[in-house]
């Protein structure tokens, strides 16, 4: 039995009514764009579910309406299951920050001792997605630059967080989620 999932305008509606950050709603509404480019560039490879993705895109940062830092996928995972959203929502919020971290790299963080390391093509590519640029990015139709703009990004978040793990494993885990997807949409 699979479990029905919200309605799209029933998300955004929700979104809107916990984010007051104009930058995050408009974030947010571009990284769902970029999924659906992405998802439709890899479909004759992979199978994803687009209506998942673009929930999970459009709800990925949800957890900034309380925090800013890398907790806030966890806490937008805790803010869904509270509202009764379903897990496989709730896996793309919690595993989309840098490339996932695993269990200790959590626990050194703040978070619950256990994994937060992006599973299925949807976890994978909303992950790839948010880091393609802040905002809308014109380039998505060219996967082979997507590499060099991972980079870019990560070089900005590289002054943040600085150049300790986890963070620096768990970008370089985001840089081969994005070089998978290269690779699938570039494979003859």
């Amino acid at each position: 039995m699979s479990i029905s999932l919200p309605s799209l305008e029933d998300a955004q509606n929700f979104l809107n009514s916990l984010v007051t950050d104009s930058q995050v709603l408009k974030h947010c509404q571009a990284t769902r764009h970029k999924v659906l480019r992405i998802a439709s560039q890899v479909a004759s490879k992979i199978s994803v579910n687009h209506q998942l993705l673009e929930l999970g895109a459009l709800l990925h940062d949800i957890g900034r309406a309380h925090v800013h830092d890398v907790t806030h996928g966890y806490i937008g995972g805790q803010i869904l299951i509270d509202h009764g959203y379903p897990n496989s929502i709730v896996l793309i919020v919690e595993r989309h920050v840098l490339g996932g971290f695993r269990a200790l790299e959590a626990e050194s963080l703040g978070l619950p001792k256990r994994d937060f390391l992006p599973q299925s093509w949807e976890e994978k590519i909303v992950c790839v997605a948010d880091k393609l640029g802040v905002f809308e990015w014109d380039g998505i139709e060219y996967p082979e630059k997507w590499l060099s703009k991972v980079d870019a990004r990560f070089a900005k978040l590289t002054k943040r967080y600085g150049v300790a793990d986890p963070f620096q494993v768990s970008m370089q885990r985001a840089r081969d989620y994005t070089s998978e997807l290269v690779a699938l949409v570039i494979e003859e």
